[in-house]
């Protein structure tokens, strides 16, 4: 059975970071391996962590060099043959990741996998579906825009370490960048099904343009 290996990075997200593990936790799929990289958080996460100690393969509390570099060190820890990550304030549905292993299973080519998303606020409610969501074209994922969700993406561990894991000079456009360098070396595959969840408040990330800028200059 294909093994599949999900990062949390998480910092100082108490109110969010327990919806985020059980939804991995209550996945129908059977095999996860479930890693979450704290980056030192003194708001309560840890004991929310350890709460579900004997449910987790990995945990760690340390201080890091930001998100890139957290999420990279749960993927140097993951076995998995295939690996995602979620942020500690988004959420999976049910079936996300038997859903993935299943299209991983059909095509042993596949290097990336992605999906339809809704965004949430704050307390869980419904916002808009991510309606800006395309079939894969490899020449738009390149030059126009990034239209994958991140929390809706599993990808092949192997493929991964081949092109190097993600970017850790990026803080905002590193999974951008991620999608951009394992299409170019697997096969990519969009499933139209509600995958994930994305919260979105008023102290999440905003995309900066002087590293939309690098990003589009190092593709050329």
């Amino acid at each position: 059975m294909i093994k599949v290996s999900i990062i949390t990075p998480s910092f100082n997200q108490a109110p969010f970071l327990e919806e985020c593990i059980k939804s991995v936790l209550n996945q129908d799929y059977p095999n996860i391996e479930y890693i979450i990289i704290d980056g030192g958080s003194t708001d309560g996460s840890i004991d929310i962590i350890k709460k579900y100690n004997d449910k987790l393969t990995y945990w760690i509390s340390e201080p890091d060099n930001g998100q890139s570099h957290a999420i990279n060190k749960g993927f140097k820890k993951a076995t998995g043959d295939i690996v995602a990550w979620l942020n500690s304030d988004d959420l999976y549905f049910p079936d996300a990741v038997s859903t993935a292993v299943k299209r991983f299973e059909e095509n042993r080519d596949l290097t990336l996998f992605y999906g339809n998303c809704v965004f949430i606020d704050k307390n869980g409610s419904f916002i808009r579906y991510f309606t800006e969501v395309e079939p894969y074209n490899q020449d738009r994922l390149l030059n126009f825009s990034d239209y994958i969700m991140q929390p809706t993406t599993f990808f092949s561990r192997e493929k991964l370490a081949e092109v190097g894991y993600l970017d850790e000079s990026f803080h905002y456009v590193m999974d951008w960048d991620l999608w951009c360098k394992l299409c170019k070396v697997g096969q990519v595959f969009y499933e139209n099904k509600l995958i994930a969840a994305n919260r979105d408040y008023e102290t999440t990330k905003k995309v900066l343009s002087d590293e939309l800028i690098i990003l589009k200059t190092k593709k050329k």
